[in-house]
């Protein structure tokens, strides 16, 4: 297998990570992989991890990698879909419960336009709009009318076209074309905006007035923007993370005083981040390792300004710790360290965004079960925290507290 090599200057690449497994697309659209592969899921054809980023056999072009947990979708340029990996539900969408080592394609007519998986389901939305779903099934979020896991692709019944999907711990919200919200499945905590806290098993409409934009789900917490860039939340919210300024759940979608549009929202473990159109960055929730980025360890119910002199462009959360790219391509972290995966240095937790020492500017970054893997505007990538299935892709197994170049 070819193994991966710095990128040249215009190179377009793609990463991402879930558990212990770490996936790359180049600019050519091959895919690589290593780390964990326990249930075949880096599709090397066998199930040992890997130290080193190695390619792995595809015949097509690769555009975008969905992974979670111990199961993987690819899906290419053509917009075909191919799975691998833990399949203990039927959620690689095979026709079967059988784990895969390779790449297997999924049989679907339709071109794949949208890929989500969470909780052993499988969500596909095609490009004409259809919404297709698979495994997992026990609260009825992959809205078929029951609660029977399914092994292959079933059309989900819904007259409007979709736009956008996300999914929760057992529960599905969908934003439709024209704006509309529809949700089912796991209820308890109210999450699905529906005034109640009973289970649904077909997409129910969310009553509103507002256009939908964006959904981000955390848990048992929903988070929804309108075109307007409002904010909404309901769900659960023991740790104020709804930003409603107390810890009582919420049944209904209710809106978020901001007086900020809103660009784009990250959740962690009970924690949310707002990130505002003109880089401002807010945030509430859990906050026990200082991952709020506000000096303290003091959860928060309401939306505070977090200090930062640059603007921000991206933030990423791996639980309990928190990235943020600035516009100029400065990274900072704060929060857990345990693994040094804050690339300071150390293993001690931050509670102000730090700026970590990196000599290039950072193009993305992706963090996963505190292992952190970043790519710079010059093509490289450094990687650094815990290392236990080589899912650093640094040829050894040795947990980093400051960030190595993985490949030269």
């Amino acid at each position: 297998m070819e193994a991966f090599r710095r990128l040249s200057l215009d190179a377009e690449l793609s990463i991402k990570s879930a558990s212990d497994s770490t996936f790359l697309i180049d600019e050519t659209g091959a895919l690589y992989a290593c780390g964990d592969n326990e249930h075949g899921q880096l599709g090397f054809g066998e199930s040992w991890s890997e130290s080193t980023l190695r390619k792995v056999p595809l015949d097509e072009r690769a555009k975008t990698v969905i992974t979670d947990d111990a199961s993987t979708f690819v899906l290419t340029v053509s917009g075909a879909l191919y799975a691998c990996g833990d399949n203990e539900c039927g959620q690689l969408g095979l026709g079967d419960n059988e784990n895969r080592s390779t790449l297997t394609k999924v049989p679907l007519e339709e071109s794949v336009k949208m890929v989500v998986i969470s909780s052993n389901s499988a969500f596909v939305v095609t490009v004409s709009g259809a919404l297709y779903a698979c495994g997992y099934n026990c609260y009825g979020q992959l809205g078929l009318g029951d609660m029977q896991d399914q092994s292959t692709l079933q059309r989900v019944p819904l007259e409007e076209s979709v736009r956008m999907i996300g999914n929760g711990d057992c529960f599905t919200y969908v934003i439709a074309v024209s704006g509309a919200a529809y949700t089912c499945g796991y209820n308890f905590f109210g999450q699905l905006g529906l005034g109640d806290s009973s289970n649904r098993f077909t997409l129910t409409r969310v009553s509103t007035t507002e256009s939908m934009r964006v959904i981000e789900i955390s848990y048992y917490s929903m988070y929804v923007t309108t075109v307007r860039g409002e904010l909404y939340a309901c769900g659960y919210n023991n740790h104020g993370q709804l930003g409603l300024g107390d810890s009582s759940h919420r049944p209904t979608l209710t809106r978020v005083q901001l007086e900020e549009s809103v660009k784009t929202i990250v959740t962690g473990n009970n924690s949310v981040y707002v990130l505002m159109v003109n880089g401002a960055l807010y945030t509430c929730g859990y906050n026990g390792f200082g991952q709020l980025g506000l000096g303290d360890s003091q959860d928060r119910s309401t939306l505070q300004r977090v200090p930062l002199e640059e603007s921000v462009k991206t933030v990423v959360t791996d639980s309990s710790s928190t990235f943020v790219v600035t516009r100029s391509g400065a990274l900072y972290a704060c929060g857990y360290n345990g693994s040094g995966q804050l690339g300071l240095g150390d293993r001690q937790n931050r509670s102000t965004l730090t700026r970590v020492p990196l000599a290039e500017s950072v193009k993305t970054i992706e963090a996963s079960n505190h292992s952190v893997y970043v790519l710079t505007v010059s093509g490289a990538s450094y990687a650094c925290g815990l290392n236990s299935y080589g899912q650093l892709g640094l040829g050894d197994k040795e947990t980093r507290t400051v960030f190595a170049l993985v490949r030269d």
